[in-house]
């Protein structure tokens, strides 16, 4: 499975073995928490600041070994020198005061913690095959950061070996299956659009996409994972 990929990114990068303490910035429902307690078996926590979600994540929380906490990633409630790792999977853009976010994580983390945060790139943005849905890319350039940004603040509030890593992962898809998934809006941007103002879009680009593509696409999925030392 494609998610499989992202997993052992933020496991690698981020050193996570099993006498590790990691926490989950934004698990939302727990999909990248539940998976990095499985295979690594660490000491883990969720955190979100959605309580509908972190009850979500519970439910599929069988082993119960997963401390699930509601709260806000510029103000985190953990002592320093908590963790060995913190990752974030494409929350960082969610985050309104995104200096003060981190300068929490570099204070959190233990002495060579590692933070990992898996955001999209704006040329990778720009390449994206929504490229073709009516003001999405605008929208996406204008809420992620860059991230020459995000290395910069994260050097900033004291991280050192900042690093940046693009991973590239294509595949086919059939057209119709791509469209549907659009269609269900599998993007937290379109969900930004009003109903009709998403129709009118998704009209145009399912219009662009047929006359471009055969049965299948070709996605050119990927992320970017910017790394750094406590």
């Amino acid at each position: 499975m494609v998610a499989e990929i992202w997993l052992s990114k933020i496991i690698g990068y981020g050193e996570i073995e099993e006498d590790c303490a990691v926490l989950d910035i934004g698990c939302g429902t727990g999909r990248f928490t539940l998976s990095v307690s499985t295979m690594k078996s660490p000491v883990v926590c969720g955190l979100d600041p959605s309580i509908e979600m972190l009850k979500q994540a519970a439910t599929k929380d069988e082993s119960t070994d997963i401390l699930w906490i509601q709260g806000d990633g510029q103000k985190l409630p953990f002592r320093d020198d908590s963790f060995n790792c913190i990752y974030m999977t494409l929350v960082i853009h969610h985050i309104e005061n995104k200096e003060m976010a981190l300068q929490e994580i570099h204070s959190t983390l233990k002495k060579d913690g590692k933070c990992v945060i898996m955001t999209n790139s704006h040329s990778r943005i720009k390449k994206h095959v929504l490229r073709d849905f009516p003001g999405i890319i605008a929208m996406d350039l204008k809420r992620l950061p860059t991230v020459p940004y995000i290395k910069k603040t994260m050097r900033k509030v004291g991280f050192t070996h900042v690093h940046y890593y693009p991973v590239q992962h294509n595949e086919y898809m059939p057209t119709d299956e791509f469209l549907e998934r659009v269609k269900n809006k599998y993007i937290s941007t379109l969900t930004l659009l009003g109903e009709e103002e998403f129709q009118r879009g998704f009209e145009i680009f399912q219009r662009r996409v047929r006359e471009k593509y055969d049965a299948k696409i070709l996605r050119h999925t990927g992320f970017d994972f910017v790394i750094g030392n406590k």
